[in-house]
C-alpha cells in the first residue's frame, strides 16, 4: 500500500467537509435576524416635509420593477413636501404628486420598496425603506389622491397604530 492511496482520499474528505461548512456558514449568517440600518421613525414625530430616511433609491423601468437603471445608497432622498415629491437617484428631481401614476410595493429579504409611477415618463422611481412598517407609515403620509395598487392597499392597511 502506497502513501498517495491514503493521503488522496483523506484530502477529497477533508475538502469535501470544508465545502460544506462553508455552506452551513453562509446559509447561517443569511438567516441571522438583521438590525435595520435607519432609525425608527413612527406618526407624531414630525416628518410631514422632512426628508424620509431610506435605505437606496433607484431608478428602473415601469415595465420591469425589478430592474435598476440607476442606484444611489450614499445619499438617497425622499420627501413629501405638500403636493410635490423630492427625490434623488443621481441628481435631486421634484415632482407633483399629481403625476404620479399609482404607487407599488415590492419586498424581498431585507428590503421593502416603493415604486412611484410617473404619468408622463416610462422611468419609475424606487425608494427602499427597509421595513413594511416604515412603508406604511410613508403610504399614509401620501394624499388620498394618489392612486395605490392593491400590494400598496394591502401594505398600509397592515400600519401598526
Amino acid at each position: 500500500m502506497d502513501w498517495q492511496d491514503v493521503a488522496i482520499p483523506a484530502v477529497i474528505i477533508t475538502c469535501q467537509a470544508f465545502a460544506l461548512w462553508v455552506v452551513y456558514r453562509v446559509w447561517k449568517h443569511v438567516r441571522k435576524a438583521r438590525v435595520s440600518a435607519t432609525t425608527p421613525y413612527a406618526p407624531g414625530t414630525g416628518l410631514k416635509g422632512a426628508n424620509i430616511p431610506v435605505l437606496a433609491t433607484f431608478m428602473g423601468i415601469r415595465v420591469l420593477p425589478w430592474v435598476a437603471l440607476a442606484s444611489n445608497n450614499l445619499n438617497p432622498v425622499l420627501r413629501i413636501d405638500g403636493e410635490n415629491l423630492v427625490y434623488r437617484v443621481l441628481r435631486q428631481q421634484q415632482r407633483l404628486l399629481s403625476s404620479v401614476l399609482q404607487v407599488d410595493v415590492r419586498s424581498a429579504y431585507g428590503t421593502f420598496n416603493l415604486i412611484f409611477e410617473f404619468r408622463d415618463s416610462p422611468l419609475t422611481f424606487i425608494a427602499n425603506l427597509g421595513s413594511p412598517e416604515r412603508g406604511a407609515y410613508v403610504l399614509a403620509m401620501l394624499p388620498v389622491s394618489v392612486a395605490l395598487s392593491e400590494r400598496a392597499r394591502a401594505a398600509k392597511i397592515a400600519l401598526p397604530l
